[in-house]
């Protein structure tokens, strides 16, 4: 699974994109939501406000590329979308 990160244009976060399609709705049962619809999922995930589309575009407010990445990493795993080996 193809997975990229960048500073957003407004710089108070980091834009991970990955290569899979996230059935909002579903994930909305496993995880802990502040809003879960068919086309946004926002979550307030371990203290740090994550924002999720189903195109597999996540929005995570954090200061640090790589905190991102591993919050993205787990909440695609706690999902079943990631094998360990991707990461």
């Amino acid at each position: 699974m193809a997975i990229s990160v960048r500073l957003c244009s407004g710089r108070t976060g980091f834009e991970v994109t990955t290569s899979t399609k996230i059935d909002l709705i579903n994930a909305s049962c496993l995880l802990k939501t502040k809003v879960a619809t068919k086309h946004l999922l926002l979550m307030n995930y371990n203290g740090v406000e994550v924002s999720m589309y189903p195109s597999g575009r996540m929005i995570i407010k954090t200061a640090d590329r790589e905190e991102s990445l591993e919050i993205a990493h787990r909440l695609l795993a706690e999902l079943g979308l990631l094998i360990s080996d991707d990461k």
